[in-house]
């Protein structure tokens, strides 16, 4: 059992260790982004909702189209290739602590343990369809 254990460990710290070399670019807007989520300060949460209503009122507004959509799609592409250029500059990448690390690493590591969860989920869910189609049909019908 420990050694299941252990394998498990050394498997997360695996996966946490590449996530954050894939991210680094990221570092210092995710750890941006996880002070306004953890509401750090009081006008955060006011915040949040008046961003996230502004661009739900926009979207309705707007009406945009599939094609808008898709451009959508490339300027988050375009974002892909241009944080981890401009973040250094922004946020100065040489001021870079031990503390900020450490929290880079939580970070990561909740991610992967997110989505390790998600997987283990969605795999019991196919696999309780594929034993027992009509309890699954009796949850759907409960949503």
């Amino acid at each position: 059992m420990a050694e299941g254990d252990n394998r498990s460990t050394n498997l997360l710290a695996a996966e946490t260790a590449s996530l954050e070399e894939q991210l680094q670019g990221w570092g210092e807007v995710m750890l941006m982004a996880d002070k306004v989520l953890r509401w750090e300060r009081a006008w955060f949460p006011p915040a949040i909702m008046g961003v996230v209503s502004l661009v739900f009122l926009n979207i309705y507004y707007l009406d945009p189209s599939v094609l808008s959509g898709v451009s959508c799609f490339y300027v988050l592409c375009l974002a892909d290739y241009l944080v981890p250029i401009l973040a250094p500059r922004i946020f100065g990448s040489n001021k870079w602590t031990t503390e900020q690390q450490q929290r880079f690493h939580e970070i990561c590591s909740n991610l992967v343990k997110t989505r390790r969860r998600t997987v283990g989920w969605w795999k019991r869910l196919f696999t309780l369809k594929e034993e027992k189609p009509k309890m699954v049909l009796f949850f759907y019908s409960l949503i």
